[in-house]
């Protein structure tokens, strides 16, 4: 079908409007991205300069020193204004002594030299050698008499050259020391695993050191802008590059640093790969989205202009109503999206502390996130585990137990500060839990942390009209550990059935108590009366029956375990009973709850209620058709034996033992078929088969009262006359006249 005009007025600005978001989105991501790794790929790139920095200077300052201090020796003018031969072994010996421990201390791979201009020789290359007039001129010319300062650096063909006049501290320089550190050494020194370009300038701005060994990249425009900076190390864009330099204090050495573009861009070029694929992906979806909701939007236009045949002016004025519907709309979920991001952190910390009750966060990670959620904490700092428990409320406020906890979550937020906890959350539908901050050296912590319950229990009571326990962890040392901690407040907590509602339970004043040996106590013969009365159908007496076993066994089990193992028997045996009697099987897929209950039992009444609401009711609804037929075919078995035997020995224990039942089983059975009790009916029957005697025989009375079962016929009259009103005797005789 033809699309309408509408359409396409609606689909390219939406087309178009979400393509500007996804491009606009994503070129902002780039950017963010882009600085943030210039930012700090800068950074990396000024503490390498500076760590250049210090590692030269470190090992020039160490030869400098080297010379200093030899030179302020009180042999060294003795030496060095004497002559020396070969013949002066012990003096060459000093000396090389001396340049060794230069050599140890300083850069490696470095040659260095001491020459005496007093009296021209010189240990060079580790060798006496002796110096012509022309040498050391040059040396004075050079050094000494036009010189301004001791210390001169120059670069040289395989590195650079350091000449000291010496003495330091003296102004009548008799010798020199020279020292020349190869480029390989400085290359160590350099460590350029970043393979940048790296150059060093001394004070007169000559280039003593190259990385690439190439013409100085640095201009003698951009030294001076360098130097008149006065910083010790800043970013300098020169030009069409940019470099990292650093300003030595010492010597006023130059130490720069080329940045290459490229690095940045190859460090980035994953997230941009990503991003493009996003942003594919993302326009794909927005066409077919805008083409959903321009489809959308023009299917009743079109419909209309159908079946009403309405033309272009309304359908345009009806556009204006449908694009302020979409305004409203958007408005909408962009208020939705503000109010979700604003209410991120939270979310976020809460989940940060559920998977520290969950025990899925390494320590690593733990520390990662609590600095994000501003907490630091050192060894100083313990905790504390508190969970929050509603006592029993009734059956309307059950419904609404979720919103309780969240009530009670916040009353927590409200009264404990917030420098003594994290975040509050509700731990699961039951419970809300707290971790407490707590110092070391705070002896009234666990006195505190009771004050701020008792608080809360006060004003949950006020405000929301409930009670509630808790239960206590005991303190422990890292957040790590806050998966035992929340297990032992439950234990904790689980005791509340011993001291009842209301109750504050710290698990180290409950810890001996749990500790002694407990056995399960069951009562065997409560329950097999249960059981019978199940099989019964008497929803009474089961109510009765739950309510005092029930009862026994929270009173014989003291004992949270014990009190567990218990309860879930008793379940499992009524399920097995509901089972036999051939309850329906979805009745059982449904008991999870009641384990659930089972296992944190804290009121009689909640597990009598639940038993009775989910489980022994629908059992018996369910098998109560089979079972009124069994108690029919039950109670006709015990008829049928009643009447034919009934002049032999017959009892109620002697039929349950011929049909396998239990006796009182069988006497509710008849009982509820016949409504009246087994002995009443067995004797109302012989009394009727007593009357057929007497009146169809002349059999003396004692033969009829012996044949009836009665050991003395005396018994056989007085019953005879109560049941009738008059003896056996005068009975037959009535009927015979």
């Amino acid at each position: 079908m033809k699309k309408l005009r509408l359409f396409y007025k609606l689909f390219f600005p939406f087309f178009l409007l979400g393509i500007s978001i996804v491009v606009g989105f994503s070129v902002f991501i780039y950017n963010s991205t882009y600085h943030s790794v210039e930012e700090e790929f800068l950074k990396d790139k000024q503490n390498y300069t500076k760590q250049i920095l210090n590692n030269v200077e470190q090992k020039v300052r160490t030869i400098e020193y080297g010379y200093t201090a030899y030179s302020s020796t009180a042999t060294f003018e003795t030496i060095f204004k004497k002559p020396l031969s070969g013949k002066d072994f012990d003096t060459y010996r000093d000396i090389k002594k001396e340049i060794s421990y230069i050599e140890m201390m300083g850069i490696e791979g470095s040659q260095h030299n001491l020459i005496s201009l007093a009296e021209n020789w010189g240990i060079i290359d580790g060798s006496l050698k002796k110096l012509s007039e022309e040498e050391i001129a040059g040396y004075k010319e050079k050094y000494v008499e036009e010189a301004t300062q001791s210390l001169f650096w120059r670069p040289t063909s395989i590195g650079i050259e350091m000449i000291m006049t010496l003495p330091v501290y003296q102004r009548d320089k008799f010798a020199l020391g020279i020292s020349n550190i190869p480029r390989s050494s400085i290359d160590e020194i350099v460590d350029n695993e970043q393979d940048s370009l790296v150059e060093i300038y001394n004070s007169k701005n000559e280039l003593l050191y190259s990385s690439r060994k190439k013409e100085r990249i640095l201009s003698h425009e951009n030294y001076e802008k360098m130097i008149n900076e006065g910083e010790n190390i800043k970013i300098v864009d020169t030009d069409d590059k940019k470099f990292v330099y650093a300003q030595s204090d010492y010597n006023r050495w130059i130490y720069v640093v080329q940045i290459n573009p490229k690095e940045i861009s190859n460090m980035i070029n994953n997230t941009r790969i990503g991003l493009l694929i996003v942003s594919t992906l993302l326009i794909i979806l927005v066409g077919i989205i805008s083409y959903m909701l321009a489809n959308s939007f023009s299917r009743p236009i079109r419909k209309l202009q159908e079946k009403l045949a309405i033309d272009h002016l309304s359908g345009q004025k009806n556009e204006l109503s449908l694009v302020a519907d979409s305004v409203d709309k958007i408005i909408g979920q962009n208020e939705t999206l503000m109010a979700s991001l604003t209410m991120q952190k939270p979310q976020l910390e809460t989940l940060f502390v559920l998977s520290l009750f969950r025990n899925r966060i390494t320590t690593n990670e733990a520390k990662h996130r609590l600095k994000q959620f501003g907490y630091f904490f050192n060894d100083r700092h313990h905790f504390y585990t508190g969970l929050i428990q509603i006592d029993n409320m009734d059956s309307q406020k059950i419904v609404e137990k979720d919103l309780y906890l969240l009530a009670l979550n916040n009353i927590v937020e409200e009264i404990v500060p917030a420098k003594e906890r994290l975040i509050p959350i509700v731990l699961n539908d039951e419970m809300q839990a707290t971790i407490f901050i707590t110092d070391v050296n705070d002896h009234d912590s666990s006195r505190r942390i009771m004050k701020y319950y008792e608080e809360i229990q006060s004003a949950a009571k006020e405000y929301l009209n409930i009670t509630i326990s808790i239960g206590i962890s005991p303190v422990y040392l890292t957040l790590i550990s806050s998966k035992k901690a929340v297990d032992l407040a439950k234990e904790a907590l689980h005791y509340r059935v011993n001291v009842g509602p209301e109750s504050i339970i710290f698990y180290d004043d409950i810890a001996p108590l749990l500790n002694d040996a407990s056995i399960s106590k069951y009562p065997v013969e409560l329950q097999n009366e249960l059981l019978n009365t199940i099989r019964s159908g008497n929803e009474e007496e089961v109510q009765e029956t739950v309510d005092t076993l029930i009862n026994e066994i929270f009173r014989m089990n003291k004992n949270p375990v014990s009190l567990e193992v218990t309860l879930i028997r008793l379940i499992n045996e009524i399920i097995q009973l509901g089972q036999l009697l051939g309850a329906e099987a979805k009745i059982f897929d449904s008991i999870k709850p009641l384990y659930y209950e089972a296992i944190n039992a804290y009121y009689p009444a909640r597990i009598k209620q639940m038993l009775i609401e989910h489980l022994i009711t629908p059992i018996i609804i369910s098998t109560q058709d089979k079972t009124d037929k069994e108690f029919r075919s039950l109670s006709d078995k015990i008829v049928q034996i009643i009447q034919t035997e009934y002049d032999q020995e017959i009892s109620l224990d002697i039929i349950a033992d011929r049909l396998h039942y239990n006796p009182n089983y069988l006497s509710s059975v008849f009982k509820k078929e016949y409504g009246e009790n087994f002995v009443d009916y067995l004797m109302g029957f012989r009394l009727q088969k007593a009357k057929s005697l007497l009146e169809e025989t002349n059999i003396p009375i004692k033969e009829i009262a012996e044949k009836l079962q009665y050991r003395n016929s005396q018994n056989f009259i007085r019953f005879f006359k109560k049941k009738v009103g008059m003896t056996p005797g005068d009975y037959r005789k009535q009927y015979n006249h």
